[in-house]
């Protein structure tokens, strides 16, 4: 079960999903990274993990022309930064993403579909449930300190 950590600061954004609201979803990133003043490589860990989430969610995850709600919120605590994004969407087990062959050459590769490979890269867990009331809860932690990483994630686990 996600549960949110006691004592980390917030910060939350709900809008529709669609293209035109991604970079609002972005922006709260960018002032997430600003006010922790995360480094280089988890502000752009953090930045391809939502961003490919939410690109996910807003082509894939409600049917044409019936967008519905994406959540995000971003809890900061000394030890790691905690990603949350909901939403009402077609229940999706990421999971179940297929891996990509990346031994095949470029013309034999499908495009895309290398979006879930990335982000069990640079994300140190990943957790998804299927909402109760419907939809998918998605959590991406990334730890700041590099040698807590793996503890419990994707890294040492062998979930790339």
């Amino acid at each position: 079960m996600i549960t949110e950590r006691p004592g980390a600061e917030r910060l939350e954004l709900t809008s529709v999903a669609v293209r035109a609201n991604l970079a609002a979803l972005m922006g709260l990133v960018d002032q997430a990274v600003e006010r922790e003043r995360l480094g280089a490589e988890i502000a752009g860990d953090l930045r391809l993990a939502v961003e490919e989430v939410c690109v996910n969610v807003i082509d894939h995850g409600y049917p044409a022309g019936a967008p519905g709600p994406i959540r995000l919120a971003i809890d900061c605590d000394p030890d790691r930064v905690v990603v949350v994004v909901a939403d009402e969407a077609v229940p999706f087990d990421p999971t179940h993403a297929p891996v990509p062959d990346l031994d095949a050459g470029l013309d034999e590769r499908p495009i895309g579909g290398l979006g879930w490979h990335l982000i069990r890269q640079v994300m140190d867990e990943i957790e998804h449930e299927v909402s109760p009331a419907g939809g998918n809860v998605l959590k991406l932690v990334k730890y700041r300190n590099s040698t807590t990483r793996g503890t419990n994630g994707n890294r040492d686990q062998g979930n790339q």
